[in-house]
Order: structure tokens, then sequence, then C-alpha cells
């Protein structure tokens, strides 16, 4: 480009500004109600978290994986479904299979994120589903992450989408089949280590399909049924989570194909099965094709 330095530098980052602003706007805007007043929708845990003198009973501080589902029916296809989701500590969002989003953003417990989400393009006329899945990663969490217990949080825009609140009305499920791999420095790594741990999944008990509609939770619990949501500027919250907005993008996620599997243990590649379903399969060993 020619002219002046500054100049350059002006017009290039007017190009670089204008590149970021679709993903900078925001996915749905919040009722500001949500912003003041106490929320309808009520933080929920695991029912095995409510009484230490259970025999089942598990920490909400501990490590642990959690499935949340609610099925819901609608007339009709809505043009317009916002919702407000959160978690502690992460969470992955899935409406009729298909994930919409993941947090929350970072923050600290006085201004805890939630995301806003217009999920109308996933929904249809009759049975739908909204599921979750949250981790609390305990003490292998990453530096950066507050956090008071293990709970789930999704509230309705308007009065129209409060069908979907969290409630007694949701459905949840504690897997088993996670373990986290703690990464050690000094021996994993060397130097510091701020991030989170790795994990392991167990397969046989591996819920399979239970972001789908047809998946069969009869065999789930009800929830734990805590206090309601609170956005930072209500009086008097009766939880620790005092929510606000999110205040950055989205992050995007795009599929990268898998040039070369190195190594595969267990059952033989099958058509029907992740990852030789997704990608043409080649496989390299010791760097000779095999």
């Amino acid at each position: 480009m020619a002219g002046p330095l500054w100049l350059r530098f002006v017009v290039s980052s007017l190009l670089f500004v204008i590149w970021l602003l679709p993903a900078w706007a925001g996915p749905a805007s919040v009722n500001p109600d949500l912003l003041r007043d106490r929320w309808s929708a009520r933080w929920i845990a695991h029912g095995h978290h409510a009484n230490p003198a259970d025999a089942d009973y598990r920490s909400p501080y501990a490590f642990g994986v959690y499935h949340f589902r609610r099925n819901f029916e609608l007339g009709q296809k809505p043009s317009r479904f916002v919702i407000h989701v959160t978690a502690d500590q992460r969470y992955q969002l899935y409406v009729n299979g298909a994930r919409v989003a993941w947090g929350p953003a970072r923050a600290d417990l006085k201004h805890w994120r939630f995301e806003s989400l217009d999920i109308a393009p996933q929904l249809r006329a009759g049975r739908n589903v909204i599921a979750a899945v949250v981790w609390n990663f305990a003490e292998l969490a990453p530096v950066a992450q507050n956090t008071a217990r293990t709970a789930f949080l999704l509230q309705g825009d308007t009065e129209a989408e409060r069908i979907v609140d969290t409630g007694q009305q949701w459905r949840v499920w504690h897997n088993a089949g996670y373990a986290g791999i703690p990464v050690r420095m000094g021996r994993e790594v060397r130097g510091y280590w701020a991030a989170g741990p790795g994990e392991t999944v167990d397969g046989a008990a591996y819920p399979w399909g239970w972001e789908q509609t047809a998946f069969d939770d009869s065999a789930w619990v009800a929830p734990q049924v805590l206090s309601n949501g609170s956005p930072r500027d209500a009086r008097d919250a009766p939880n620790p989570w005092m929510l606000v907005p999110r205040d950055i993008p989205l992050m995007e996620e795009s599929p990268i194909r898998i040039p070369y599997l190195r190594l595969v243990e267990g059952p033989a590649a099958s058509g029907a099965v992740f990852p030789f379903a997704l990608y043409p399969t080649r496989f390299r060993l010791n760097g000779r094709p095999d």
C-alpha cells in the first residue's frame, strides 16, 4: 500500500476492525429486567451433593462431570427463542443434538459470566431437547478458574422462553466414566503449568446419544434445586454467583482433518465409528504407511 506510514497504519487498522465486526456482534440481547432483578430460573445440581449423611453423597466441590437434559414441546417453530446460560465450572450446551455454545467466559464470582443465545434455528415444532454437560475440575482446575461449587443455570429471556428455565423439570446424570489426568510440573511438563488437566473417558460407561432428542433419560434423576440466579445489580443475592453478560465474542471453532493416525488400539476400525466415519483414514506406524 502506497502513502505515508501513518496512513497505512490507519487503513490497515480499519480493515482489521471491519474484519472483526462479525465475530464481535453479540448472538442475542438480554432482557433488561434480567440485569437488575432476580431470575426465575434456579441453579441446579445432582442430588447426591445434597446430604453428607447419604450413602451416595459426593462433595459439590469434587471432580465430576454431569449431564443435564430438558425435554419440551413446541406447537410451532419459533422465530426467536433467547436463553441465557452459565455453569460452575465449565459447560457445553446442545440443542436437539447440535452444540451451540460452551463457556462461561472466564471471570470471578463477583462478575460471573453468562452467554446469551438465540436458539430458534435449532428448534422445531414438536419435541425438543436442551442438554448440557458440566465439568468441575476441582483441584485440577486451571489457575485462573474461580468456583463456588458444581452447578448449572439456564434462563429464558421472556415469558415465552421460560418453559426451559432450570428447575425440577430438568433431569441430571453423573458421568462416572470421566477421570482427570493431572499434569505435574517437573514430570509431565518442564517449568510452570497453569492450564487444566487431561481426561480419560470410559466409553463403556458413556451415555452415547445423551444430547439427542430420542435419548431415553428415564433412568436419570431430578436435580437438586438450589437458589435463583441473580444479576450483579440485584439486591440481596441468594448465592455467590453475581451474574453479568459475557463481554467478549464466543470462540470460533473449525473442524480440522486428521491427516494420519499414528496408533490404533482396541476394536478393529469400522466405517460406523469415529473417526473413521468422518475422515479418510491412513495408518502410519514409525513413519511408514501400513
